[in-house]
């Protein structure tokens, strides 16, 4: 059907690349100025839409540089019901006021200054009046940003379905042609196999053809205990449970892929990525879990959808627990080469990087 569909659009493809291809044009000549600020920036993003994992990446660059500068975290907020500049605030904000994916991260950081804007340009500049001492802003979801100079641009790419073995809208999901990838410093192959051998690295990335100043690993998920949504029980052993696997995410595959392999999946309640659950969503999934629990049934769901359940009081009746991840990358090199040292080192030069396109 989406074929069929595709075809159909087939001229508004040829139109959105053409546009695509000249705005992008006209950035690279320098006849379409963009901004450059006087803190550093890295920005994170992807040639697709959907997701790439880029959430589980931008904790991990706050890790890195956290205990190094003073940073920032800025985002669009996708999935809010406001608009502008915001500064995230725990007593006051939701996944409605400020999107889940920023809310789930100042969680996990609450010293971090978070922040949400659709422009980041202004967002950067609000976040310096408010931080005189603000040395870094990381900003989430910035690769087509054209109208922002970042000083180290991260390319996402996910094994499974590479860019350039894409294509572009409405035929594929890549939101501008695969050439865009040479703006890029760095680029991860995200939710690699965790046992992948040199050679098939050297295999894949060879496919990307990296330009001589990018730089490619490749990340992939370590799955943590699981913790309950309400209170501090964990729970270690997954093979002494049945799960109800609870998802409004892009892709689930991984987390039942992981799930799987080391008990039963008995039903699995899928939503639309960034969902905002209703209190008829949340009775069907009690009703649901009611109808087919078993002594030891619990319901799993992300980090991601916890910051839009959370706010349910009455879900407390049954047993739901969240599957939090990190990250592990590695590179394509026989020499043991640390992503966080090569970044931390090229932030320190604040490079400008001689791309040819």
């Amino acid at each position: 059907m989406r074929v069929f569909f595709a075809y159909i659009l087939y001229p508004l493809t040829i139109f959105y690349s053409i546009g695509v291809y000249c705005r992008n044009l006209f950035y690279d000549l320098g006849w379409i100025k963009s901004i450059k600020h006087k803190v550093t920036t890295i920005g994170i993003g992807n040639l697709k839409v959907g997701g790439t994992g880029k959430t589980p990446h931008v904790e991990y660059l706050v890790n890195v540089f956290s205990d190094v500068y003073k940073i920032a975290v800025l985002s669009r907020g996708y999935g809010r019901k406001t608009k502008g500049f915001r500064i995230l605030d725990l007593e006051k904000d939701t996944a409605l006021t400020v999107g889940d994916e920023p809310l789930q991260m100042k969680q996990k950081y609450p010293n971090t200054v978070f922040a949400v804007c659709e422009d980041r340009n202004r967002g950067i500049e609000e976040i310096m009046k408010q931080n005189k001492e603000l040395e870094m802003v990381i900003l989430d979801d910035s690769f087509q940003h054209r109208k922002l100079t970042v000083d180290i641009s991260i390319l996402l790419t996910e094994y499974s379905n590479p860019f350039f073995k894409d294509r572009i809208l409405p035929f594929g999901l890549l939101r501008e042609q695969k050439k865009g990838y040479k703006r890029a410093d760095y680029i991860i192959i995200t939710k690699s196999p965790q046992h992948y051998t040199l050679g098939d690295k050297v295999t894949f990335e060879s496919k990307i053809r990296p330009k001589k100043y990018q730089k490619v690993f490749f990340s992939h998920i370590d799955y943590k205990p699981l913790f309950s949504l309400f209170g501090e029980n964990h729970i270690n052993n997954l093979s002494d449970h049945s799960v109800i696997l609870l998802t409004g995410i892009a892709d689930n595959s991984q987390i039942t892929e992981y799930i799987s392999e080391k008990t039963v999946i008995v039903e699995k309640i899928e939503f639309p990525d960034h969902h905002n659950f209703s209190n008829k969503d949340i009775d069907n999934i009690i009703g649901i879990y009611d109808s087919i629990k078993q002594q030891n049934t619990i319901i799993i769901t992300t980090e991601k959808d916890s910051t839009r359940l959370k706010g349910f009081e009455k879900l407390k009746q049954i047993p739901i627990y969240v599957l939090s991840i990190g990250l592990t990358i590695t590179s394509s090199s026989m020499k043991s080469i640390s992503f966080k040292d090569i970044i931390l080192d090229d932030v320190r030069k604040n490079k400008s990087y001689g791309r040819i396109y």
